[in-house]
């Protein structure tokens, strides 16, 4: 008897022992963000609203779910402000601090009008190269939507400032978007292309180990066959939460 509850009591340490493992081999992290405006690639989407997510990372995989949520005049927004993102990718590393990064992410708009021109869904795929340009940090994306048969080139530069318990952190991106149908799968979709550019600045303060608080201001605009955005000045304020 005694034997056995000894090699009871061993199994579930050595359980313990291996979730405790595989425990720190992966993080889970969280972030609710409120936004004044929502603007993807040049484009305003929808007025305030509450954008949280949850992400899986576990070495170089990472996976999760992003999700913007219009807070007001929800009718008069894109797919009456509703809008779910599930995306994963695999980063591949390289010498000199390089990467490239395979991604995918599928587009989710529950509550889209057809008469309005309003795709319900959509699918993209995406690689990346990101590597260090002298103090900075570069990344130059190729994105593929094959719904609206868009391709998108998007440039990116960044830069990180240490501050106490945080950071100063300040970006800029330009981006180039051929979009072969602008309704997706709808009927009566045409093409069209613009281009779009933008800064976003933020600070970073840490609130613990495991949560942060930041605040960003941002700013964007396009040329090209899409208007200039009115109001195209916002900020965001967010808590990140990694378990």
């Amino acid at each position: 008897m005694r034997k056995t509850l000894f090699a009871a009591f061993a199994l579930l340490a050595a359980a313990g022992l291996h979730a405790e493992e595989a425990k720190s081999s992966y993080s889970v992290t969280t972030d609710f963000t409120y936004t004044t405006r929502y603007f993807f690639r040049g484009v305003k989407n929808q007025d305030s609203a509450f954008q949280p997510s949850v992400t899986f990372a576990q070495g170089a995989f990472s996976a999760g779910v992003w999700t913007s949520q219009a807070l007001s005049d929800k009718k008069a927004q894109w797919a009456q402000g509703k809008e779910y993102d599930f995306f994963a990718g695999y980063a591949f590393a390289l010498e000199n601090n390089a990467s490239v990064t395979l991604g995918g992410t599928y587009y989710y708009y529950p509550s889209a009008r057809p008469s309005l021109s309003e795709a319900k869904k959509s699918y993209e795929g995406s690689i990346a190269f990101a590597a260090p340009v002298g103090p900075l940090s570069g990344k130059l994306t190729v994105f593929h939507d094959f719904k609206f048969e868009s391709n998108t080139l998007q440039a990116d530069l960044g830069y990180s400032v240490p501050i106490n318990n945080g950071s100063f952190d300040v970006g800029v991106y330009y981006g180039y978007n051929d979009i072969g149908d602008g309704d997706a799968d709808l009927p009566g979709g045409s093409g069209y292309t613009y281009k779009y550019y933008g800064v976003d600045a933020s600070v970073s303060v840490k609130l613990s180990d495991k949560a942060t608080v930041k605040l960003g201001g941002h700013w964007t605009d396009t040329t090209g066959d899409l208007a200039s955005p009115d109001k195209n000045l916002w900020v965001t304020l967010g808590v990140t939460v990694v378990f």
